[in-house]
């Protein structure tokens, strides 16, 4: 195999193990997981830190 098809496999399959774990994150802090899934999987690093920068939600009342 050519090392760059290697290298856009392996980068695909880190971005969806990105999305999975900021849409499982946003989840448990009461934020939309679809739109966290989306950025985790365009911008991985980023949303996750600001996923754990930004906190829980609180419930509106």
């Amino acid at each position: 195999m050519d090392q760059g098809v290697i290298v856009g496999i392996s980068g695909l399959i880190i971005s969806i193990v990105f999305a999975i774990v900021c849409a499982s994150l946003a989840g448990s802090r009461n934020r939309h997981r679809v739109v966290w899934g989306i950025l985790g999987f365009f911008f991985p690093i980023i949303a996750l830190i600001v996923l754990l920068i930004i906190g829980k939600k609180q419930p509106s009342s």
